[in-house]
């Protein structure tokens, strides 16, 4: 009979005008992809959603029902199911109140919980919060018997405030979606650059237009795509303003779209300043697909790419880019060099073969 391990995370398949995203940020693209991808033969992963922000209207009343909500979900599928141990995709920061609930009910049902600290904020939030949200996540660490992370830095920063070890798991992509032939870039006169993501001010879109209209006006034929849900501010922005360049807007698409478009387009551009910025999905679909990657340092983009496989952009940002997009223009085979590598690193490391027996390994350390 297989072991059972409940994966808890965010509800896919959703579609919330009222949530970060749309509804499909990178924990519901990391959710699904660990179902579709980690399928074993003497364990059986049975996912637990959470509720997420949009999924309830209740005026005030709704952050108490989500809690109760969670709560009770929560216990009701630990009674149900009778896990053999847990695994929790982590977002701590607002979701702590829940994560410390399951990681509690888990402890008084003496199940083992992996928890799986996502995303580049961690550490941030740790150093800021108030005494019972530093007591509650050293409870769940404490209590929790494996602790994976998205970020290599984390491993030093959990030894020395926690005395735990911890173990450095990257987001992948799947084996199937790795094609063997993908399509030249810069065969063009023109540079296509896309965006895909919450378009939000974090994720640098502004200064993404900024750049593309910089390089233009200096001779770079550009193209510029985004693809997802558009904050606002930033649609008020595009649809008041003229550009001299050609800017489409493909709005919030589904994976195969998305998937596309990276194969599509020859620059994937990622200006990120967001606080929690992590090992972002679409930056491992974009060396899959061979892209040009133009990016900020933030979160542990540095940590995955690096001058060899990516074009940093580190101060100015407007001004960097758009040198960043003229020096592509007039040497294509050192931007085609650096797409090759980083696609041959993606294959090395962030593939679901390599992930899954990895997982498997953990897995079997945290149900023994």
């Amino acid at each position: 009979m297989k072991k059972k391990i409940i994966l808890y995370g965010p509800p896919v398949g959703l579609n919330l005008k009222k949530a970060y995203g749309g509804g499909s940020g990178g924990y519901t693209r990391n959710m699904q992809v660990y179902l579709d991808e980690f399928v074993y033969d003497d364990i059986q992963i049975i996912p637990l959603f959470h509720s997420i922000d949009g999924q309830f209207n209740l005026s005030i009343f709704t952050l108490p029902f989500r809690l109760l909500y969670d709560f009770c979900t929560i216990f009701y599928n630990l009674l149900k199911i009778k896990p053999d141990g847990i695994h929790c995709l982590a977002q701590y920061r607002r979701a702590f109140p829940r994560e410390f609930m399951l990681v509690f009910l888990a402890f008084i049902f003496r199940i083992p919980v992996l928890y799986e600290v996502k995303a580049g904020a961690f550490m941030d939030a740790y150093e800021s919060g108030g005494k019972l949200y530093k007591r509650g996540i050293d409870f769940i660490i404490k209590h929790s018997k494996i602790i994976l992370v998205e970020g290599k830095v984390y491993i030093h920063y959990i030894q020395e405030k926690f005395n735990k070890n911890s173990y450095y798991f990257p987001n992948i992509v799947k084996d199937s979606e790795v094609k063997n032939n993908i399509n030249e870039k810069l065969q063009k006169d023109s540079i296509s650059i896309l965006f895909v993501g919450y378009c939000y001010r974090g994720k640098g879109v502004f200064e993404l237009v900024k750049a593309c209209d910089l390089a233009y006006k200096q001779g770079v034929n550009v193209e510029l795509t985004f693809i997802g849900a558009e904050h606002e501010d930033f649609k008020k922005y595009l649809d008041d303003n003229k550009f001299s360049f050609n800017i489409k807007r493909l709005g919030k698409q589904n994976h195969n779209v998305v998937l596309q478009e990276l194969e599509k387009n020859d620059v994937y551009c990622y200006l990120s300043d967001h606080s929690g910025e992590g090992h972002n999905n679409t930056i491992n679909e974009a060396m899959m697909m061979g892209m040009i990657i133009i990016c900020t340092p933030k979160g542990f983009l540095e940590n995955i790419l690096s001058n060899e496989t990516a074009y940093f952009v580190r101060k100015n940002i407007v001004e960097e880019t758009a040198q960043t997009l003229l020096q592509i223009k007039e040497n294509r085979q050192e931007a085609l060099s650096k797409s090759r590598k980083a696609r041959a690193y993606l294959e090395a490391n962030f593939t679901s073969t390599i992930a899954r027996e990895k997982l498997h390994h953990y897995y079997r350390e945290l149900i023994q």
